[in-house]
């Protein structure tokens, strides 16, 4: 929702640190495609490539082994930069 409000002539970036891939219910998984869209729109509109930072999982999957079902339109354009948190 704050994207959707936001000033897009002053936007330059942005950056999405989720806190966890642990589970991806079917309701979260559809707030993802909808920001998925979202960011879509606004590569299109203002060159704005968003970066997605996630930290490394310990003896499972991390959040990057996600994204590509989360963010699927942005991720098959190679228009996500995927940020290994340190």
């Amino acid at each position: 929702m704050t994207l959707r409000t936001v000033e897009s002539k002053t936007l330059r970036h942005i950056t999405i640190q989720p806190t966890t891939a642990d589970t991806i219910e079917e309701t979260v998984h559809q707030e993802w495609q909808d920001l998925d869209r979202l960011l879509l729109q606004f590569w299109i509109t203002h060159s704005i490539r968003p970066q997605v930072v996630y930290r490394v999982g310990r003896g499972g999957k991390d959040l990057r082994d996600h994204v590509p079902s989360l963010l699927p339109e942005l991720t098959a354009r190679g228009l996500v930069d995927l940020v290994e948190a340190s």
